[in-house]
């Protein structure tokens, strides 16, 4: 990620302001190449960018005032789901295709109903997100977002008055808590990790994009340590991303074969398989965790932290 320019001193709001602006403009960015539709990795940028935007309120919002945010919010989660289910079917796309091609010639014929009705849906999703980057909502949420982000803020970059009780504001201070709370949050599956199911893994990947999400906001102020840290939780990411995938896969074609494919199409032998494929990925996938995990969260990982954050 690009310098922000934060300084150990800055306030937590002052801080979270530029940490903002800087993800607000890539996500700016992106917009005219969603509407276009002719990369799709422009959605999972700009996609990606309000997930940063959304997670930097929640890193930053003590240092805002009370309720300032609660709109803001509402506006990224609505974009961030529009542009979600497409990016989705843009990755289950992708990997249905690849593994089409990998086929004999005769199942590759099964599986273009598949291909076409998820290609269907994706049109429809992507549909409704242009739908909404017209809205009146969107147009809504982007003003205020410009507008709130001009507004005084709480927390200057002085100190509080010596008559009453400090209170910490600087991000010297308040980061080591902020990154601390992010890795207890992930810590806490640990004694469930043995029989973890996919829907608590799925949980557990959003907690590991927070963790990281913040790592990222302070990596320049942090020690060279951070970049290694960054580094193991984008791997878990990626692993319980191929985890996340194959199940919304799944879920997929087990709807296609129970409410759309014709009675010679539910009988197919390659939808079949490629189904059971997924199945068998997410089950290995779920199996292994506890082993990735062990390997992830080391005496060597809590060092790295630890030296990171010291430079504070």
């Amino acid at each position: 990620m690009s310098t922000i320019g934060l300084q150990p001193t800055q306030s937590l709001a002052e801080s979270g302001r530029k940490v903002f602006v800087h993800h607000f403009h890539d996500f700016l960015k992106y917009e005219d190449g969603v509407r276009l539709g002719e990369n799709s990795e422009d959605v999972h940028d700009m996609r990606v960018a309000s997930r940063r935007m959304l997670a930097t309120l929640r890193i930053f919002e003590r240092g805002f005032k009370p309720n300032a945010l609660k709109s803001l919010k509402r506006g990224l989660r609505k974009t961030t789901q529009a542009l979600g289910l497409v990016r989705d079917f843009d990755v289950f796309i992708e990997s249905l295709a690849a593994y089409q091609q990998e086929q004999p010639s005769d199942s590759q014929s099964e599986l273009k109903s598949l291909f076409d009705y998820c290609e269907l849906q994706r049109d429809r999703a992507r549909t409704k997100m242009l739908a909404y980057l017209e809205s009146e909502a969107y147009k809504k949420f982007k003003v205020e977002t410009t507008h709130l982000l001009k507004k005084e803020r709480q927390g200057k970059n002085f100190p509080l008055s010596t008559t009453k009780k400090p209170i910490p504001y600087q991000i010297r201070h308040v980061a080591p808590v902020l990154i601390y709370s992010r890795y207890e949050a992930v810590c806490a599956y640990e004694p469930f990790l043995t029989n973890a199911d996919a829907e608590l893994l799925h949980q557990l990947r959003l907690d590991f994009k927070h963790f990281r999400y913040v790592l990222e906001n302070f990596q320049e102020l942090l020690g060279n340590e951070g970049t290694i840290v960054i580094e193991e939780l984008k791997q878990m990411q990626t692993y319980l991303g191929d985890l996340n995938d194959a199940q919304f896969a799944g879920q997929f074609v087990e709807h296609f074969l129970k409410k759309v494919a014709t009675t010679d199409v539910k009988k197919s032998p390659a939808i079949k398989s490629y189904l059971n494929d997924n199945v068998m990925k997410r089950e290995q996938l779920v199996a292994a965790f506890p082993n990735e995990w062990h390997q992830f969260n080391s005496t060597k990982l809590r060092y790295h932290l630890a030296l990171a954050i010291s430079v504070l």
